[in-house]
């Protein structure tokens, strides 16, 4: 993919074609509601094979489907579409963000333990809301489902907020 090399992102344009082409192949394919939890395909594929009666007997196993859907490929897919997005990208990707090390140094061990925090955090509360961040803001909003916009609004907002109070104001924004 080309781009200028003055912006530090990629042009919005292939970008939101790219993804709003991913989304309906996926629902064209899958169907609605995309998610990312390909794990718990590979989980139910484990069980299915160490504890046969055991993931028969959970509602939650029989809802899902087993491993080789989309599932487990939508999460693949992820990760090797950002392995490649990472290597094209005419600029260097920094493990340390320039503001993160401007605040807390250039150390990777302390980027890395809050950001697995992060991400923690984030996935414990959605499944305490009994839900998963993909499945609710990306399928939800683009099916134009108010609970999935209200989401989407909601995670910009704590994401602001989290910013600001984690790196505070900066000089000319």
């Amino acid at each position: 993919m080309k781009n200028n090399n003055t912006s530090v992102y990629w042009n919005i344009y292939p970008a939101a074609i790219a993804l709003a082409g991913i989304i309906v192949f996926i629902f064209a394919t899958f169907g609605p509601p995309a998610s990312s939890s390909g794990f718990v395909s590979a989980l139910k594929g484990l069980l299915q094979a160490v504890a046969p009666d055991y993931a028969a007997s959970k509602a939650h196993y029989q809802s899902i489907p087993g491993p080789g859907s989309w599932l487990l490929a939508f999460v693949l897919g992820m990760a090797i579409g950002g392995f490649i997005a990472g290597r094209t990208f005419p600029r260097p990707v920094r493990d340390v963000p320039e503001i993160w090390e401007a605040k807390f140094g250039p150390g990777r061990m302390r980027r890395y333990v809050v950001t697995f925090l992060g991400g923690f955090l984030i996935l414990f509360s959605s499944r305490l809301a009994g839900g998963c961040t993909l499945g609710l803001f990306i399928s939800g909003s683009t099916q134009l489902a108010v609970s999935g916009l209200y989401f989407g609004a909601l995670i910009f907002g704590a994401a602001m907020l989290t910013s600001r109070f984690i790196y505070g104001k900066q000089k000319g924004r």
